[in-house]
């Protein structure tokens, strides 16, 4: 199994957030195949970025989607599908 880049892993959480609507940290676990710390981490960067916000629900983070988010997923699809046609990326 080949590796997933960083875009891909990017794309695939925005792409779930997006159609899906908001989850916790823990959900997103799962979709992007990563532990919960390395996740968090990736998270923290994409808030500062303003693709997602996290917010407090209880003892519970809630992640969601930001406007900026959704530019972003349109522009990443893009980016990959040139990427796959040219077989860099699966």
């Amino acid at each position: 199994m080949r590796k997933r880049s960083r875009a891909r892993i990017v794309y695939d959480i925005l792409y779930y957030l997006a159609y899906r609507g908001s989850t916790t940290i823990t959900g997103l676990t799962y979709i992007a195949r990563m532990p919960y710390d390395r996740l968090e981490n990736l998270l923290r960067e994409l808030e500062k970025k303003e693709l997602v916000s996290i917010a407090y629900e209880g003892s519970s983070k809630k992640v969601s989607i930001t406007e900026k988010g959704l530019k972003s997923l349109e522009d990443l699809e893009k980016a990959i599908k040139i990427l796959e046609k040219l077989g860099l990326e699966s």
